[in-house]
């Protein structure tokens, strides 16, 4: 049976994030103690360790760093107002530990909060996003162009690279790593990565290749504009279970385009796999 001996205090989760352009987050903290029992205060401090800085990442809106529970019981939230400065830190980490409170009441699991606030001033910033891709066949142009969905996203503490998940209709992309040079507005990606199971045969490896040839070796390098547009030519698709020669499901020239631009239309994709076998 719950009794005052039981009563604690602690937060209602152990992390959370915000956006860096966002608004302020409530951060919640509970009481949980029997009925009748009288007010409490609960003290809080910002984490010495945290990279996030006070003023410079932050602000705090609440007027104190107490936290006041006239019922004895209940929620109260700590109030993170984040600051959009325009400097490239990456995500910073702000950690809140629960310190004191005027009944001695034990502090719960979650007695320490981490609030990660996110960069939004990523230098690759432009890339990010959702693209839509017009991949043109080099094994049968028009019948074979096939339409990509491609979401890029930040990679933590690497600010040249992105992580992207292809997406044919066929089957299910992975994550995978490619690098940006802002200065020769080039991408690369790594000879022979793997992207996933995109056309329900296992997986897919990315090489260069115009579906004649094929280099196993070099990387595959395309290029970048400032309006967030990539052009990638020669992508070839192996599906490597079948070996370079039984498994050359394609290559194509592709134009990658952020979602919400126009977008040019190509021919569905067919089941070109079973055609050539």
């Amino acid at each position: 049976m719950f009794d005052s001996a039981d009563s604690f205090i602690a937060f209602t989760a152990s992390a959370s994030a915000v956006a860096e352009q966002g608004g302020m987050i409530g951060i919640p903290v509970i009481v949980t103690s029997i009925a009748g029992q009288p007010a409490v205060s609960v003290t809080f401090d910002f984490d010495e360790a945290s990279a996030a800085i006070e003023g410079e990442d932050f602000t705090l809106v609440n007027s104190s760093n107490t936290l006041e529970y006239s019922q004895g019981a209940g929620y109260d939230s700590i109030w993170i107002q984040p600051i959009d400065n325009d400097i490239f830190t990456g995500t910073v980490p702000l950690i809140i530990n629960l310190t004191s409170n005027t009944q001695d009441y034990a502090f719960g699991v979650n007695s320490s909060h981490t609030l990660n606030i996110i960069d939004d001033e990523h230098p690759l910033g432009v890339w990010i996003g959702t693209y839509s891709v017009v991949a043109l066949s080099y094994g049968n142009p028009g019948p074979w162009d096939e339409s990509w969905t491609v979401v890029t996203s930040a990679v933590p503490g690497d600010s040249e690279s992105l992580s992207m998940i292809i997406n044919t209709g066929n089957g299910g992309g992975v994550s995978f790593l490619a690098s940006f040079d802002t200065e020769e507005m080039t991408i690369t990606i790594g000879a022979g990565t793997e992207v996933g199971e995109l056309y329900g045969y296992g997986p897919t490896a990315m090489y260069v290749g115009d579906y004649a040839t094929i280099d196993i070796e070099s990387p595959v390098v395309g290029t970048i504009e400032a309006d967030g547009t990539i052009k990638i030519d020669k992508i070839a698709m192996i599906l490597t279970d079948y070996g370079f020669s039984g498994g050359y499901w394609d290559a194509f020239n592709t134009t990658w385009t952020l979602a919400g631009k126009k977008a040019v239309r190509v021919y569905p994709p067919v089941d070109k796999f079973m055609l050539q076998h």
